[in-house]
């Protein structure tokens, strides 16, 4: 790719059920990437649904969204997630 050529941005929401700990939230953040996530507060004892917020680049939201699955599969086995991408 020329240096001049800029692809554009997206943002995954990735979000996944049940995550039982914090240790556990802290690790699926890293592993993803993840800029950020709509629980701020300790998770409750019995754990809860956590979105988080994963950037990426690609040529367009058909890839987007591909590239932003299969990275959630490749971290998030054992997990019930979904992935929603907007462009920026």
């Amino acid at each position: 790719m020329r240096d001049d050529v800029r692809v554009p941005d997206y943002l995954a929401r990735i979000t996944v059920q049940d995550v039982p700990d914090e240790a556990v939230r802290a690790g699926m953040a890293d592993a993803l990437g993840a800029t950020g996530d709509d629980h701020p507060e300790p998770l409750p004892p019995t754990g809860t649904t956590v979105a988080f917020e994963v950037p990426g680049e690609a040529p367009d939201l058909a890839t987007a969204l591909d590239a932003a699955h299969r990275h959630a599969a490749e971290v998030l086995d054992g997990f019930v997630w979904e992935v929603e991408v907007d462009p920026r």
